[in-house]
């Protein structure tokens, strides 16, 4: 394993669940973005195993972190996650029709996965540390609860990540890429 471009960040246990579905998605980026360079087999097994984390983790991800951060973080931050959600559903619904194409366009799985890792990557640096100093601990406490619940029922399923020859310690969301 490599070192740590930046140190390990320590999160406040309402946010560790969001934090853990982030190690998918950063995951599910690193091979979209490598596989834009190879073959089209390997963009059709980037875009299969996007698509299927998309429909198992991701969309309720984003649904619970709009639900739970709805009145707890500033208008900016609240239209910005809005925003970028919007765009990565977007780009989900466009994953499901280059799946079925013959020739995926290497630019747009490319881009799809920059987009998702740079979306993880503002939530994990920017945002949750906003939400940490912002929040008091009765409200940090609420969505804990809430987010407690959340870990309880998601299924954590990486080891068709881990099949790929690109193994995805790139993907911790407290690395550099």
């Amino acid at each position: 394993m490599g070192k740590f471009v930046n140190a390990p960040i320590n999160r406040h246990e309402a946010l560790v669940p969001l934090s853990r579905d982030h190690f998918t998605g950063l995951a599910h980026a690193n091979r979209l973005i490598k596989a834009a360079g190879k073959d089209r087999a390997a963009r059709h097994r980037a875009l299969s195993g996007f698509i299927d984390a998309w429909n198992a983790e991701i969309a309720d991800h984003f649904d619970d972190e709009e639900r739970l951060f709805h009145g707890h973080i500033d208008a900016a931050d609240e239209q910005r996650l809005l925003d970028e959600h919007a765009k990565i559903r977007a780009m989900a619904i466009e994953a499901r029709g280059l799946k079925h194409s013959v020739d995926p366009s290497p630019e747009r799985i490319r881009d799809i996965g920059q987009t998702l890792n740079d979306h993880i990557r503002w939530e994990e640096r920017e945002l949750f540390g906003r939400i940490e100093g912002q929040l008091n601990e009765e409200q940090l406490n609420a969505i804990a609860k809430s987010t407690a619940s959340i870990e309880a029922t998601r299924a954590r399923s990486v080891s068709h990540i881990r099949t790929e020859d690109e193994c995805p310690e790139s993907a911790d969301p407290e690395r550099e890429p």
